[in-house]
C-alpha cells in the first residue's frame, strides 16, 4: 500500500496504522507550531544554511524571511512535506486573509464549496506534481473539513490569536515579502529519523525542535556531538519542561528560558568552545 492509500485510510478512519513509537513514517501532521517562535525569531533569521525539522512547516517558513541559500528539511513522517508544500503554494496564491481562513480559522463545515474553490482554483496550480497528486487524491473524495479534522493531523487545539503571535510570517508585510522570496527558494527534503540520517553538510543553524523528548537521550547526545563537530553555526534543541535538568546531559551548551513558563531552548556548540 502506498502513501496515498495510507493517507486516505487515515482520513476515512478505515485503518489505524499502529506503531510502537510515538513518531514514525506515518505520524500525523502538526497544523501549526506549538513552540514560541516569536521568542527565538532572532535565531531562525539571518542563517544562510539551515537544517530543520519540518513539523508544521512554520519554523521553516519563518526562517525563509531572510533568504537562506540552503534549506534542508527533514521529518521521520512522510506526510509533513506535503503539508509544507501546500502552505507554500497557498502563500503564493492566496491573500493573507484567505490563507488564515484555510489553515488557521475554525473550518466551517457549511462552506465546503468555498474551500474547494480556494484549493482547486488558486492553490492547486502552484503545487508540484507529487503534491498535486497527494492533495487532489484526498480532496476529490473528502471535504477539507474532514481532512483537517482527521487523524492525519494533530488534534491539538488551534487558537488563532496564538498562531498569529507565534508566526511573524503571518503579519501583513512579512506574508507578501515571503511570497516574493518563495519564487526563488528550493527546499531539499529528507525523510527519516535524525538519529540515523547521515549529515555531512556544515550548517549555520540546525533546528531539532523537541525531538529529544521522543528518543533515547544518550543516542541524542551522541548525535548532537557529531553534528557539532561538523557544524559551522549553532544547534538548537527545544525543551518543554525542566531546561536546567536537561542541560546537565550536555557540554558546551547554553540555554534560553522563556518568561512565561519553564520551556526554552538549548543552544549547542561544541566546535566554537574547543
Amino acid at each position: 500500500m502506498d502513501y496515498l492509500d495510507i493517507a486516505q485510510n487515515i482520513v476515512r478512519g478505515t485503518k489505524y496504522y499502529h506503531k510502537d513509537t510515538t513518531f514514525n513514517e506515518q505520524s500525523f501532521i502538526y497544523k501549526k507550531t506549538n513552540e514560541r517562535l516569536q521568542d527565538i525569531i532572532d535565531i531562525l533569521l539571518n542563517k544562510d544554511k539551515i537544517l530543520c525539522v519540518i513539523g508544521s512547516g512554520d519554523q521553516i517558513l519563518n526562517s525563509l524571511l531572510t533568504k537562506p541559500s540552503i534549506i534542508d528539511a527533514f521529518d521521520i513522517s512522510i506526510f509533513p512535506k506535503f503539508f509544507l508544500e501546500l502552505k507554500i503554494a497557498a502563500i503564493k496564491s492566496l491573500t493573507l486573509e484567505e490563507y488564515i481562513s484555510f489553515f488557521i480559522d475554525d473550518i466551517d463545515i457549511s462552506k465546503e464549496e468555498y474551500y474547494d474553490d480556494l484549493f482547486y482554483d488558486k492553490i492547486f496550480p502552484y503545487l508540484k506534481e507529487q503534491e498535486k497528486e497527494f492533495w487532489k487524491y484526498l480532496i476529490d473524495y473528502n471535504s477539507w473539513y474532514d481532512i483537517y479534522n482527521s487523524p492525519l493531523f494533530s488534534s491539538e487545539p488551534l487558537i488563532k490569536s496564538y498562531a498569529l503571535e507565534q508566526n511573524p510570517y503571518l503579519s501583513e508585510p512579512n506574508y507578501y515579502k515571503l511570497r516574493e522570496i518563495l519564487k526563488n527558494i528550493k527546499i531539499n527534503y529528507i525523510q527519516g529519523d535524525i538519529l540515523s540520517i547521515d549529515i555531512k553538510e556544515a550548517y549555520d543553524l540546525i533546528y531539532l525542535s523537541n525531538i529529544i523528548q521522543y528518543v533515547n537521550i544518550e543516542e541524542y547526545r551522541r548525535k548532537i556531538k557529531h553534528l557539532s563537530s561538523i557544524s559551522q553555526g549553532i544547534i538548537v534543541t527545544y525543551i518543554f519542561g525542566n531546561i536546567k535538568k536537561t542541560l546537565n546531559y550536555f557540554e558546551n551548551t547554553t540555554y534560553r528560558k522563556f518568561n512565561d513558563n519553564s520551556s526554552g531552548i538549548l543552544i549547542h556548540n561544541y566546535r566554537r568552545n574547543k
